[in-house]
């Protein structure tokens, strides 16, 4: 291997421990960073967006990886996400948004969660 191609990996093996060590976003912070974003391809380079883009993208997968865990385990998901959703990112914060400031510091994984069961039931 090339020192260059060293480097890369270590730094990818770096940054992927970083963020799987950073803790759970909570809405709130998710909506002062979405509300104080400017609406441009070149905000996604700030590392605070980076990290709601990410909660954002994360959130929506767990949520995934939870029924898929359900249906494995032959228990009823708690809710059934198509496979295309048509989620928007500025439909997930307006979501987000729209929670009562009260319930604001639960974790954006939650909140994703409780969304997904009242938009996507089973039938």
């Amino acid at each position: 291997m090339t020192n260059k191609l060293i480097l890369a990996l270590l730094l990818a093996t770096l940054a992927g421990t970083a963020a799987a060590q950073a803790p759970a976003m909570t809405v709130r912070q998710f909506v002062d960073i979405a509300g104080s974003t400017p609406r441009n391809p070149l905000s996604l380079m700030r590392p605070s967006v980076r990290r709601a883009w990410d909660t954002m993208e994360g959130s929506i997968n767990a949520a995934r990886a939870e029924e898929a865990q359900a249906r494995a385990s032959r228990q009823t998901p708690p809710f059934c996400i198509p496979g295309t959703t048509n989620i928007s990112p500025n439909d997930f914060i307006a979501r987000m948004r729209a929670v009562p400031p009260a319930q604001q510091d639960q974790s954006v994984n939650r909140a994703v969660r409780s969304w997904m069961v009242e938009r996507f039931p089973c039938r």
